[in-house]
C-alpha cells in the first residue's frame, strides 16, 4: 500500500496527480478525446456562466 497523504494540501497534490495520470491514459488510448474533453469542459463553464447572478448597471 502506498502512502497516504497527511494534510489537505498533499491530498491535493495526490489527487491533482492521480487525475493527472489517469487523463494521460485517456489521451493516449483515444486521440480525439481531447476534443470531447474539451467540449464537456466549455460546457461545464457555460453553465457556471449561467449560474451568476446579473450585474446591474450603474448610469454615470
Amino acid at each position: 500500500m502506498g502512502r497516504k497523504p497527511q494534510n489537505s494540501a498533499n491530498l491535493a497534490a495526490f489527487l491533482h496527480i492521480i487525475d493527472t495520470s489517469r487523463l494521460l491514459r485517456v489521451l493516449k488510448a483515444d486521440a480525439r478525446a481531447i476534443f470531447t474533453l474539451a467540449s464537456k469542459a466549455q460546457a461545464a463553464a457555460d453553465w457556471m456562466h449561467t449560474q451568476q447572478p446579473e450585474q446591474l448597471s450603474v448610469a454615470a
